[in-house]
């Protein structure tokens, strides 16, 4: 049988929030593959648009999750200036400007 996902190397997620995780961690949720970034932002269509959704590269997905739930972990403890210690988790800069950028966080961790 032939792998015909193979060619989706691009998935529209929404995260499971952690309140609901019995081990208090926010997972990621397949919604969509496609095999380019053009084609998920062009074709997507928003169904459920109370999800936030998010557009990663599918060998990113497990890093995606983790760093996540970083970013939560900073806003629970230090709320609005979470913004301020994104130094502790020693992502460096290149990632650190990859997730805050898929994330949207420009001023505050507020996603």
């Amino acid at each position: 049988m032939k792998d015909y996902t193979k060619f989706m190397k691009w998935a529209v997620v929404y995260m499971i929030d952690r309140k609901t995780q019995d081990d208090r961690k926010s997972k990621v949720e397949v919604e969509a593959l496609f095999s380019s970034l053009v084609q998920a932002k062009d074709n997507y269509i928003i169904r459920n648009p109370e999800h936030k959704r998010y557009i990663i590269h599918v060998d990113d997905l497990e890093e995606f999750e983790t760093v996540y739930n970083q970013f939560q972990d900073l806003r629970e403890k230090y709320g609005e200036h979470a913004i301020f210690h994104l130094d502790d988790l020693a992502l460096g800069c290149d990632k650190e400007n990859k997730y805050r950028y898929i994330l949207n966080i420009d001023t505050d961790i507020d996603f």
